[in-house]
């Protein structure tokens, strides 16, 4: 019995070590992150007026700063690639919960047209939760999106973590995710996979496609900004392509009554040469240079920010 007593104390001891190893770990992570965006949003660090949010439509193609420095105001871009309108709306959301600036002006980068579909491209970043999971409110983020197990969760600091935690090393940008110091990702070169065709083929928008959450979050970002008073821009960046037909008038549909809507200047040659393009997705950044004007003479036309 007593030898029994001995290895459940053992046992006891090793545990607790090793919970304190992990906790250690776990709060540190955020220290290794160099994109360090949603940790601000944590601590109440954003102070801007105009705030984007996107995927990498909005980080690649809209620049915080030009925007900021024409319109003589703050912005700053929240905009993550790979991420879809269920984080834009978790990132909003947070954003308003604390103590950040109330932004005047939200400008919604659209992804046209999976913006409401489901597709690999695009999904719900929990990738930049789990450098922080340090912070109970992202736990439980991932306990409410069924990544992780409530109760478990709290019994074991090991099942807070994911694999990529275990990476203990310095993270680096890639080439393609460079921050710059106002949020935004533009990049100034172009792909070895790019082919520079441009494709004149027209395709109409599928409402069939539509995912109900996506739906849902959509929705939720325009009550949201109507109930803190917050001005709405829907941004269309052009993809390497024809428009896709019908897709613009369904995110007008569900807008509602609100038309600040900003779709690239199809007219302009710019937005059919591949020179201002880095893929057949993004915008180079002399192409996001011209379309962030687009979008700063929308602004002040119709008066929109206050």
């Amino acid at each position: 019995m007593k030898g029994f007593l001995v290895k459940c104390f053992l046992f006891l001891l090793i545990f607790i070590i090793l919970e304190k190893l992990l906790i250690f770990l776990r709060d540190r992570l955020p220290e290794k992150e160099v994109d360090q965006r949603l940790e601000y949003i944590l601590n109440g660090k954003i102070d801007a007026n105009i705030i984007i949010l996107g995927s990498s439509r909005g980080a690649r193609s809209i620049v915080a700063s030009q925007l900021a420095n024409t319109l003589h105001n703050t912005a700053y871009n929240l905009s993550y690639p790979g991420s879809n309108v269920n984080f834009h709306e978790y990132l909003l959301t947070e954003l308003l919960k604390y103590g950040n600036k109330k932004p005047s002006l939200l400008i919604l980068a659209v992804d046209n047209p999976a913006e409401l579909e489901e597709t690999p491209s695009i999904r719900f970043r929990f990738d930049r939760l789990y450098p922080l999971v340090k912070y109970p409110e992202i736990r439980n983020t991932l306990i409410e999106k069924g990544e992780k197990n409530k109760i478990l969760s709290e019994l074991f600091v090991i099942h807070q973590l994911s694999i990529s935690n275990f990476n203990l090393g310095k993270k680096h940008f890639r080439d393609k995710d460079t921050l710059l110091s106002d949020g935004s990702m533009p990049i100034s070169w172009q792909g070895p996979e790019f082919n520079k065709i441009y494709s004149k083929e027209y395709t109409t928008y599928n409402r069939k496609n539509e995912k109900q959450d996506k739906l849902a979050s959509f929705n939720s970002i325009i009550q949201i900004c109507m109930a803190n008073n917050i001005t709405l821009l829907f941004a269309f960046a052009p993809n390497f392509a024809k428009p896709c037909l019908g897709f613009q008038n369904r995110i007008a549909e569900l807008a509602g009554g609100n038309n600040n809507m900003i779709f690239y200047d199809t007219t302009n040659s710019v937005y059919s040469n591949p020179d201002y393009f880095s893929d057949a997705a993004h915008l180079k950044l002399n192409g996001a240079t011209i379309f962030t004007n687009e979008i700063a003479e929308f602004i002040k036309k119709k008066k929109i920010l206050h």
